[in-house]
């Protein structure tokens, strides 16, 4: 009983999704349940989903439009997943009839589906629907699914885009360091100088003329006070010997 009830649920997963693979570039338009039509423009979109590999990792693409088991209907322009994230075919009303049964699948012409495989990396649509078309599964059209080039121009460009860059380091100068290094240190003026050995004259006079009138005046102190003090013992020194010669006199 377990064993029929996983086959049956192997079996609609398989009906629903027309291939399991890795995640990476997930197709947004044509959408489930969507339409396009025989002869008029169809916008197939794609987006990085973050998970590995990344679209970066994917590069150059086939694309086409399937049905059934990977039965090409009509091939389309390849294109580099990493540069564009959209392209926009026109289906040939004669590819096939009006069905749901389309899909588009965009494989990686470098990359695999798992390390050491030969199966290319591949990302599919959900199923949507074609009208307006004319032609039958059955029949397929040469005209359609004769493969098409991949530009070399295409090839080269993604190839440029893919080899990594490296960087050096020379150096690192901090800004506070950078600015203060490259601001200008003003030199003094002819005239702010002349000033300049003005004031420090001038102070310099200044302060000799106090200090030689403090001399002076300290010099006039003191000769003052010496002369005073010379006038003031001479009357003293005469009254002491006069004192003496009347105590010997007497």
């Amino acid at each position: 009983m377990f064993s029929s009830v996983f086959v049956f649920v192997l079996a609609f997963m398989l009906l629903e999704t027309p291939l399991l693979v890795r995640a990476g570039l997930y197709v947004v338009s044509p959408s489930k349940g969507s339409v396009c039509h025989g002869g008029q423009p169809c916008t197939i979109e794609w987006l990085d989903d973050g998970t590995a590999p990344l679209i970066s990792a994917i590069g150059v693409a086939t694309v086409g439009l399937y049905t059934g088991k990977q039965k090409i209907v009509q091939w389309i322009q390849a294109v580099d997943v990493t540069t564009a994230h959209s392209i926009t075919f026109t289906p040939n009303p004669a590819a096939g009839p009006n069905s749901n049964a389309y899909y588009i699948a965009i494989t990686s012409t470098s990359l695999k589906a798992i390390n050491g495989s030969t199966i290319p990396y591949s990302s599919w649509s959900p199923y949507f629907r074609l009208d307006r078309m004319s032609g039958s599964f059955d029949t397929p059209l040469p005209a359609a699914t004769a493969s098409i080039p991949i530009p070399s121009s295409l090839l080269h460009a993604a190839t440029q885009s893919a080899q990594p860059t490296s960087t050096v380091t020379i150096g690192h100068l901090s800004t506070s360091q950078a600015v203060l290094n490259s601001t200008p240190i003003p030199s003094p003026s002819s005239a702010s100088a002349s000033k300049l050995i003005t004031s420090i004259s001038a102070a310099a006079s200044t302060h000799s003329s106090t200090t030689t009138s403090a001399a002076a005046s300290s010099s006039s102190t003191t000769t003052a006070s010496t002369s005073g003090a010379s006038r003031l013992s001479c009357p003293l020194f005469l009254a002491a010997i006069s004192a003496i010669v009347l105590c010997t006199v007497s």
